[in-house]
C-alpha cells in the first residue's frame, strides 16, 4: 500500500508542477542567458559546401566569408549607383599603361598598383604559431578543432598574401568558379595553371609509380595532398613589388577586374594557413582549411555545425573602421536628393561615424522548412525575413494604383518592408544549334519572335512572383550600368510603346500568329499538316512548380504549338545542357558585380556550353554581337559604351534566343529593432553595418510569447477530476492500514 500511496503523491503534486514549469518557462529557441545579448539572429537551409575563397561562390557561404574575409575593395554601403572604395588597399588605383616583357617579346599591358593599408592583423589564429605547424600525432592528441588549440597569434596583413591568393585560383584542384574568365585577361595565367597542371602530374605520376598497381591516388591525396610552391612558377600577372605593394598585370585593358577584386576569390590567404591546414595529423580529423577560413574581417568563424548553427564573433583585432557618412547632394542633382532624403527617412545616416561592427554575435540558425522560420520571425527569434508566396497575402496589401505596402499586421508590429531590383534575369532559352528552333534562318527566327510576343511575361510575373518583378526587355537589369528604360529601351519584337500609358504593352496574339504562319506553320500545324511539338527540359520536379508548368504549356497552346515537358533532376537537366541536347529550357544567372559586361557575356559565341562549357545556355553566336561586346568589355562607362550597348540589344531582341525574361524585385521584412537595414544587392558584407536595439527585442519577445495559462488552467482541472479518485481511495486504505 506504501507503493500505491507515494504513486497518488507524485501524481498529485508532480504532474501539476511539471505544467506550470513548462508553461512558465520561454519557448526561445535560444539560451536564457543571451536574451540582453548582442546577436544578430538569421537563418540558413543548405550546408555551405566551400568556405576556402578560392572554391566558395554565393549562398550562405558568401554571407559568413564575407565578413571574414577582406579582399582589396568593396561597395560603399550607402552610395548609388554602386561605388567601389578601398576595403584592405589605400585607394582604386587607375590603370597604367606599360610595357612588360612575356616569353620573349613585349607587351603593352594594363597595370594596377594596389598598396595595403597599414596595421591590418589577421585573427588570433593557431597557425601563425610555429609549433602548431609542426604538430606530432603526440601534440595532436586530443584536438578535434581549431578551438582546441590554447597557443594563438597573429600578425600583419602583407602584398605577398594577396599574391598567394590570386595564384592559388589557377589550382585545378580548387576549380575555381572564374579561373577561364581570369585566364582571358591576366597576363601569364593561362600559361601558369598549365605549369601548375603539369607539376601535379609529374608528382601523380612519381607517386603512382612508387605506390604500384594497387595505389589509389584519391585516398592518397585526402589525407597526404600535394604541396605546391605556387611562388616557385612564373606569373607577371601578379607581382609582389614590396611588402605592402603588388600588382595585377593584365594583357588588355579590363576595367571589370577592379569589381572581380571586391569578391573573395581575392581575399589575402596567409601560407601559414595552409601549411598548418595541410598537416597529415590534421587532415586525417577533417580539419580542413575549406571549412576553415582565415581573415581580417570583424568577425571570425566561432561554430560551424551545418546540421544546426553557424556563427561569427566579433574580431576584437579589427582596426578602426567607422560606419559611412554622405554629403548633402547638389540641389540640382534631383536623384540624388531625393536618394540622401531616403536615407534620412529610414534612418541610415543615423550612425555615421561609429566604430564597427555593432553587433558582437550573428547566429544562422538552420531552418529547412518555409512556415516554422515564418513563425519564429513573427515571434520575434528571427530579426529578418524574406517573403515566400505562401505568405505574401499576410504580409503584403495592393494599393489601387497596384503598389505594395505593409499590411495592417505587418505594420502593427512594428515591422518594415525593403524592396529593391534584383540585380538578377531569368528567362528562357531556346538552343540556337537545334534544327527547329535554332539557327538564323528567317523561318526558325520567326518561329521564336512568335513564341517571345505569346508568352506573357506580366502574367506569369502577376501569378508566380505576387508582382515582384518586370518584364525584361534586355538582359541588363535596372540598377545596373547599361540599362535602358523606357521607350527607347523597349523590345521592338514583343511590345510597342503606349505613349497614353507611357509603358511598353505586349504585341497581340494576330501579330505572333502572323509571324508563326510566315515561319510555316500556320496554326500551329507545319507544311506536313503535323502539328509542332517543341520539348521543354526543366528540373521543375517540386510538386509546388506544377501550377507554372501548366502556365507555360498553356502559352504555346495558344499558338497550337503542343510543348511536351521533359522534367528530371538539376544533374541530368545540367548534363543535357552540357551536350546542347535540348530544345527550350528556363534558366537564371545573378549579377558578380555590376557591371553590363557581366550579363551580355551570356550571349557571347565563346561561352557556348555546349562547346566550351561556359554560361551561354542558349550556344548562341552572332559574330557582330561578339564584335561589339569585345569592343564594349574593354571600355569605361560613357554614351560610346552606352551606344554599343544598345546595338548589342537590338541585334538580340531581332534574333530571339531567350524569351519570357524577367528583372524580378527583392522584398524583405525586418523587425524594427534591426538597424541599418537598406537594400544593397551587390555589398557581401552587409552585416558589417547592421545595429540592434537589444532592449526594444527583448520586450517585443516577452509582448509576443506571453504564456498561455487558460490551457494550463483547464488541464489543471481535468488533472484533479482523474486525481482526486485515487486520492480518496488512497486515503481510505490508509485509514484501513
Amino acid at each position: 500500500m506504501a507503493s500505491s500511496r507515494c504513486a497518488a503523491h507524485r501524481a498529485w503534486w508532480g504532474m501539476p508542477m511539471v505544467l506550470m514549469l513548462a508553461a512558465a518557462h520561454c519557448n526561445s529557441p535560444y539560451p536564457a542567458t543571451d536574451e540582453q545579448a548582442n546577436i544578430l539572429y538569421t537563418t540558413f537551409s543548405d550546408e555551405p559546401r566551400h568556405l576556402d575563397p578560392a572554391r566558395a561562390y554565393g549562398g550562405v557561404a558568401y554571407q559568413l566569408i564575407c565578413h571574414i574575409l577582406e579582399p582589396p575593395f568593396h561597395y560603399h554601403f550607402l552610395k548609388r549607383p554602386y561605388v567601389l572604395e578601398p576595403h584592405t588597399v589605400a585607394a582604386v588605383p587607375r590603370p597604367e599603361r606599360r610595357c612588360v616583357a612575356w616569353q620573349g617579346r613585349q607587351i603593352e599591358a594594363t597595370v594596377y598598383t594596389l598598396r595595403i593599408k597599414p596595421g591590418i592583423r589577421y585573427h588570433e589564429h593557431p597557425c601563425f604559431v610555429e609549433a602548431n605547424r609542426r604538430l606530432s600525432p603526440a601534440a595532436a592528441r586530443g584536438i578535434r578543432g581549431v578551438s582546441d588549440f590554447e597557443s594563438v597569434a597573429t600578425r600583419e596583413l602583407e602584398a605577398a598574401d594577396f599574391v598567394l591568393a590570386a595564384r592559388r585560383l589557377a589550382d585545378p584542384r580548387l576549380t575555381c568558379p572564374i579561373v577561364d574568365t581570369l585566364k582571358q585577361n591576366v597576363l601569364g595565367l593561362a600559361e601558369y595553371g598549365e605549369a601548375i597542371e603539369g607539376a601535379l602530374a609529374e608528382e601523380r605520376a612519381r607517386r603512382q609509380e612508387a605506390g604500384g598497381p594497387l595505389y589509389n591516388r584519391e585516398q592518397d591525396e585526402k589525407h597526404n595532398p600535394i604541396r605546391l610552391d605556387y611562388m616557385a612558377f612564373p606569373l607577371p600577372g601578379f607581382r609582389e613589388v614590396d611588402r605592402s605593394t603588388f600588382e595585377v598585370v593584365l594583357e588588355h585593358p579590363y576595367p571589370q577586374i577592379l569589381f572581380w577584386m571586391a569578391m573573395p576569390f581575392f581575399a589575402p590567404v596567409p601560407p601559414e594557413a595552409l601549411e598548418f591546414f595541410g598537416q597529415r595529423v590534421l587532415l586525417e580529423r577533417s580539419i580542413v582549411f575549406d571549412k576553415n577560413p582565415v581573415g581580417t574581417g570583424p568577425y571570425a568563424l566561432a561554430e560551424f555545425d551545418p546540421t544546426n548553427q553557424l556563427a561569427l564573433e566579433r574580431n576584437r583585432l579589427y582596426r578602426d573602421v567607422r560606419y559611412p557618412s554622405l554629403p548633402e547632394p547638389d540641389p540640382a542633382d534631383e536623384a540624388a536628393v531625393a536618394h540622401y532624403q531616403a536615407l534620412e527617412a529610414a534612418g541610415m545616416l543615423a550612425d555615421a561615424g561609429r566604430r564597427l561592427p555593432m553587433v558582437d554575435r550573428i547566429v544562422f540558425r538552420r531552418e529547412a522548412e518555409w512556415i516554422p522560420r515564418w513563425s519564429k520571425f513573427l515571434q520575434g527569434y528571427y530579426d529578418t525575413s524574406g517573403i515566400s508566396s505562401d505568405v505574401f497575402d499576410q504580409s503584403i496589401s495592393l494599393t489601387s494604383e497596384g503598389d505594395s505596402v505593409l499590411s495592417d499586421e505587418m505594420r502593427a508590429r512594428g515591422i518594415r518592408l525593403l524592396t529593391a531590383p534584383s540585380p538578377i534575369v531569368s528567362y528562357f532559352s531556346f538552343n540556337m544549334k537545334d534544327p527547329v528552333v535554332g539557327g538564323f534562318g528567317e523561318r526558325a527566327r520567326k518561329l521564336r519572335q512568335a513564341i517571345g510576343i505569346i508568352f506573357d511575361t506580366e502574367e506569369q510575373t502577376a501569378i508566380f512572383l505576387n508582382g515582384r518583378g518586370q518584364a525584361a526587355h534586355s538582359l541588363t537589369p535596372p540598377g545596373i550600368y547599361g540599362y535602358i528604360g523606357g521607350e527607347a529601351g523597349v523590345n521592338p519584337v514583343t511590345h510597342r510603346w503606349d505613349p497614353q500609358l507611357r509603358q511598353a504593352v505586349r504585341r497581340s496574339p494576330q501579330e505572333a500568329k502572323a509571324l508563326l504562319a510566315e515561319a510555316g506553320y500556320k496554326n500551329g500545324f507545319g507544311p506536313d499538316g503535323q502539328q509542332l511539338v517543341l520539348y521543354f527540359d526543366n528540373g521543375w520536379k517540386s510538386a509546388s512548380l506544377r501550377p507554372r508548368l501548366k502556365f507555360v504549356i498553356k502559352q504555346f497552346a495558344k499558338l497550337g504549338i503542343r510543348l511536351v515537358p521533359r522534367t528530371t533532376d538539376y544533374n541530368v537537366l545540367n548534363d543535357k545542357v552540357q551536350a546542347g541536347n535540348y530544345q527550350i529550357l528556363s534558366w537564371g544567372w545573378a549579377a558578380d558585380y555590376p557591371d553590363p559586361e557581366n550579363f551580355l557575356f551570356l550571349l557571347c559565341g565563346n561561352e557556348a556550353k555546349s562547346v566550351t562549357g561556359g554560361n551561354n545556355c542558349a550556344n548562341y553566336a552572332s559574330p557582330e554581337f561578339d564584335r561589339l561586346f569585345k569592343q564594349m568589355s574593354r571600355m569605361e562607362n560613357g554614351p560610346e559604351r552606352l551606344a554599343i550597348i544598345a546595338k548589342m540589344n537590338r541585334i538580340v531582341q531581332n534574333d530571339a534566343p531567350w524569351f519570357g525574361m524577367v528583372h524580378p524585385v527583392s522584398f524583405s521584412l525586418v523587425h524594427d529593432w534591426y538597424k541599418n537595414a537598406y537594400p544593397n544587392t551587390m555589398a557581401r558584407n552587409q552585416l558589417l553595418y547592421r545595429r540592434i536595439d537589444v532592449d526594444v527585442r527583448a520586450a517585443r519577445r516577452r509582448e509576443w510569447n506571453r504564456p498561455r495559462w487558460q490551457p494550463v488552467a483547464v488541464a489543471l482541472g481535468l488533472l484533479v477530476l482523474v486525481i482526486v479518485p485515487g486520492v480518496v481511495i488512497a486515503a481510505r486504505h490508509l485509514r484501513e492500514d
